[in-house]
Parts: C-alpha cells; structure tokens; sequence
C-alpha cells in the first residue's frame, strides 16, 4: 500500500517548501498535492523522490517481504539503482552448467571403476 505521507514527513524533516522541493525533484506543485492526497505516482517521479532523499522506493509502500537476494556475488546500489557483475538469469545458468559438469565427472568415475 502506498503511504504518501512519508513523502510529505521527509519533505518536513527536510525544511523543505513543497514549491522548493517540485523544483528540486522536478514534478509540479499540483502532482505533489494530488500524490498527498492519495493519488498515484508514476514509479520515474517516485524514483527521483527516493533518491532525492536517498532511501529505496520500497520506503514509499508497506512491504512486509524482503527482496534481497544473496547470490555470492559483488551487487551495489540504493535499492533503485543497481550495478553488480551477475544477474540471477547468468547464476541460473551458472548452475545448469555445474550440474552437467558434475554428471559428466560422475560418469567418468562410474567408468573408472568398472574397469578396475
């Protein structure tokens, strides 16, 4: 569920004017005042907001999972914009590949052991 009133709370702790704040995140006054009463926001708008205030655009929402996923591999970003070198489609792979690798040695050790 969306909670626009985080926005509106950190624009406060921010000292921030609403008309200060469109300007800084470039979004119209009006947008602002229609997202605080409820309206919806467009996730590039909701982005530039959470990096604005540099917390994730799950901070906007109630979300009771977690969506970290620790696969081993070196991953960097503020929840919205993220570098790494491996995605889960290569890590997948990854792993389909070590199986056939490790049959194929299975194999060869079955053969092995026969022909003693």
């Amino acid at each position: 569920m969306f909670r626009p009133e985080r926005i509106a709370a950190l624009i406060e702790e921010q000292k921030l004017t609403k008309k200060k704040f469109c300007e800084l995140v470039d979004i119209a006054v009006q947008t602002l005042d229609n997202t605080l009463k409820g309206s919806e926001l467009g996730c590039i708008k909701l982005e530039r907001i959470a990096d604005f205030f540099n917390v994730p655009m799950d901070y906007f929402y109630d979300r009771e999972k977690s969506q970290s996923h620790n696969i081993g591999h070196n991953i960097t970003g503020n929840h919205n914009k993220v570098n790494g070198n491996i995605s889960v489609n290569e890590y997948e792979k990854e792993i389909v590949y070590l199986k056939e690798l490790l049959a194929e040695k299975e194999r060869t050790i079955q053969i092995l052991m026969k022909e003693k």
